[in-house]
């Protein structure tokens, strides 16, 4: 009699952790939404794009331009610092100052939700 409870019971866990693994199976098609939210993000980043990085009255300058017909956001990429984040009207070219001239050189723009 105990065998064969220890066996029923063994197989409803086994059932349960099947029924586990095949929910987080159904979940994985879901995954594959945010890479098209990351798609849209990255062809809305190309709004935005650094014409010249300089050094002017110690203060370090990004020139930046936006294409796109639309008001857009986008942080400067600091090493070791917390990355300033600037808006820019739609169709303008821009400079921007994120640091003082001792600070690290910006490495590169990212785009931000407004």
């Amino acid at each position: 009699m105990r065998k064969t409870a220890s066996l029923a019971f063994s197989a409803l866990m086994l059932g349960s952790l099947m029924g586990v693994s095949s929910g987080s199976a159904s979940a994985a098609p879901q995954a594959a939404q945010p890479a098209a939210t990351t798609q849209n993000v990255s062809a809305s980043a190309e709004c935005v794009k650094a014409l010249d990085w300089y050094t002017k009255r110690s203060s370090r300058y990004v020139k930046v331009k936006n294409s796109c017909a639309r008001t857009a956001c986008f942080s400067v990429s600091i090493p070791w610092r917390k990355d300033p984040t600037f808006s820019i009207a739609a169709n303008t070219t821009k400079e921007f100052r994120y640091g003082g001239a001792l600070w690290r050189k910006g490495t590169g723009i990212k785009n931000k939700s407004c």
